[in-house]
């Protein structure tokens, strides 16, 4: 094999088919091997020992080449085969969420919908700085399906009759808010009118919850030209 080699200009190498990483671990095959009985030729024969071997034990188990050959199947050959392989990842080492066309848009589009709807045609600042926070990371992280793949089971869960809580970290997400994933707010307590739009937060802890909040009548009302107080 070796002149075969040679004579075709290819590299040879050597490698030892390795089963198990120590020498004693081969009690394993053996006992695996055994349990499949004739259905298995390799009970019929010796099993060979295919330990994870070392460079030195592999240039000794091939000595009889000469040093130099030796060296060249289990070192030098080896080396030049490996540079040539590009580096893989058996196990998936990244992000790779399922793909849904216009998952980005539709996240985005439903997100500011209902806040527009809440909120106003302008959003409070607090609102706008929240919501473009969280998209650029959603999207830009690849989340968008993940977001609507849990959009979907809720809402097809809620029109079947089967309520939905929130648990976790979506909870403090105004996106899965805005998307009906959940119905918690995240933002700190406020007031918001359902039919004017108008809204106004407490930022600086007066009140721990938007529960907490007293009843209150909307103290502004729409006069064309602007606010007024009535």
């Amino acid at each position: 094999m070796v002149k075969l080699g040679q004579e075709l200009e290819k590299p040879v190498v050597a490698t030892g088919d390795v089963h198990y990483l120590n020498e004693e671990d081969a009690v394993y095959r053996h006992i695996l091997i055994h349990s499949q009985g004739g259905a298995n030729p390799l009970n019929r024969q010796k099993l060979p020992d295919v330990h994870f071997r070392t460079t030195n034990e592999m240039l000794d188990d091939l000595a009889f080449l000469g040093d130099e050959q030796a060296k060249a199947v289990v070192v030098t050959n080896t080396n030049k085969i490996a540079d040539m392989i590009d580096d893989i990842h058996p196990l998936k080492d990244k992000l790779y969420t399922p793909k849904m066309d216009g998952a980005e848009d539709e996240i985005r589009e439903r997100t500011m919908n209902t806040a527009h709807d809440l909120y106003g045609s302008e959003l409070p600042e607090i609102v706008q700085h929240r919501l473009d926070r969280e998209l650029k990371s959603i999207i830009g992280n690849g989340f968008s399906v993940i977001y609507l793949i849990a959009q979907r089971l809720v809402a097809k869960s809620t029109k079947d009759g089967y309520l939905v809580g929130s648990r976790g970290s979506v909870g403090s997400s105004l996106v899965a808010t805005m998307t009906g994933i959940t119905e918690i707010n995240p933002l700190p307590p406020h007031y918001r009118c359902p039919n004017c739009r108008h809204s106004e937060f407490f930022t600086k802890g007066e009140y721990s919850s938007g529960f907490d909040l007293p009843e209150k009548k909307v103290s502004r009302m729409w006069h064309g030209d602007g606010w007024r107080r009535p």
